[in-house]
């Protein structure tokens, strides 16, 4: 009776650990649109589905302080994208600048360099009136066609954008699965922005693409998770999901069919919502592993090794023997205050990865449906099966 009571005391003692680890911050970019559906009720949905930052372009004043009273209600915080940032500065950031649910001002989307010293302008200006609010502007990917970054380098484009803009992250928007297939320079992207990232001591958010227009096909589960994970595994610390509302009140977006976003054109959820969800609640119950933790190198296994990365050539640390039967996996190198973890990701849409391995150390596993941790000492060969898309944790004190 005593065994089973401390067993129970300790499980409850890791419930409360795991609750207290704070949550990474996810993003929706085209959330909840202006007017009649800035509710309680819209932000509420949002929120259901672990998305607490929101993004919307609005008109009008009174738009704002609509959506940032009913945000507010649904513990939901907003970026706020509107042309009186600029027009009226000094009105609208008096207004709206210690609303307890405003995150940021929504500045630029894709900005070429040729923007960026106006880009510094506008901060300015806004900074004489708010001292702690956060500016989101959100750059091209790599596949940009050159004469849209005015011929620079990818990486270049990068270093002046920090050299110019005095912004706290970068942000971009690579959409990397094109008709269900990876593309061919996602993962240098990765690369880029975190190597940059680094070098100026800047943290970057990423995206997942979440609705069918041009060559993107409708989300799923491995998709997602494919996205996201691997965001977090090269050191994402923000997690976006393009678009959230489906867009049909322009007519680009009417032509280009966009459908089967996070809720559809009146705020009810599809599908892909419940996929989300699922993926965020993931998330979350990880976040004690990827809250705040550094990337300290990637490595990529198979037969296909992506461009701008490296081949996982040794075993990790810890470990005798380690295999992917050469099925393409990705392999990341964290630490989160004292603790080091190996985390391997599957980085097929349709088929399981087996990773068979050998122990030369004791490590523990964190398992994806409770994020507690399990030992595993045995030094027989063994192996485990990640599903696609998905993540399989090891960690050990450093």
């Amino acid at each position: 009776m005593l065994k089973k009571f401390t067993v129970l005391i300790i499980l409850l003692l890791c419930n409360v650990l795991l609750s207290q680890n704070s949550n990474i911050p996810i993003f929706a970019f085209h959330g909840v649109p202006p007017g009649d559906f800035s509710t309680k009720g819209q932000f509420d949905i949002m929120k259901k589905a672990g998305i607490d930052i929101c993004y919307t372009v609005y008109n009008t004043s009174e738009e704002i302080v609509k959506a940032l009273d009913a945000a507010q209600k649904s513990n939901v915080k907003l970026v706020v994208r509107t042309a009186l940032i600029v027009n009226d500065t000094e009105k609208l950031v008096n207004l709206i600048k210690d609303h307890p649910a405003l995150y940021g001002y929504g500045i630029m989307d894709e900005p070429s360099p040729s923007k960026f010293d106006n880009l510094n302008k506008i901060i300015q200006n806004i900074r004489k009136y708010d001292k702690k609010n956060v500016f989101y502007i959100n750059l091209f990917p790599n596949y940009v066609a050159s004469n849209n970054i005015d011929n620079y380098k990818y990486e270049d484009y990068l270093q002046t954008f920090i050299n110019k803009v005095p912004v706290t992250f970068l942000s971009f928007d690579n959409y990397p699965l094109v008709n269900n297939k990876v593309r061919d320079d996602w993962y240098e992207n990765l690369e880029l922005i975190s190597r940059v990232g680094k070098k100026n001591n800047i943290p970057f958010w990423a995206f997942a693409c979440t609705t069918i227009h041009y060559n993107y096909l409708k989300p799923t589960l491995a998709g997602i998770k494919l996205q996201q994970f691997s965001n977090l595994l090269y050191g994402a610390r923000v997690l976006q999901y393009f678009t959230y509302w489906t867009l049909t009140y322009e007519d680009n977006w009417i032509k280009e069919k966009y459908s089967y976003s996070i809720v559809d054109d009146k705020g009810k959820p599809t599908p892909t919502y419940d996929i989300v969800k699922t993926v965020n609640e993931q998330i979350q119950r990880l976040s004690w592993v990827f809250f705040r933790a550094t990337s300290d190198a990637v490595f990529h296994t198979g037969n296909e090794i992506p461009l701008g990365t490296k081949r996982l050539t040794l075993p990790p640390k810890r470990f005798k023997y380690f295999s992917t039967n050469g099925r393409n996996a990705l392999v990341s190198f964290m630490t989160n205050k004292k603790n080091k973890f190996i985390i391997i990701q599957n980085k097929s849409l349709d088929e399981d990865l087996v990773l068979n391995y050998q122990l030369e150390k004791p490590v523990k596993v964190v398992e994806n449906n409770s994020g507690r941790t399990k030992s595993i000492t045995s030094t027989n060969k063994l192996k485990t099966t990640i599903l696609p898309g998905d993540i399989l944790i090891f960690t050990y004190d450093n």
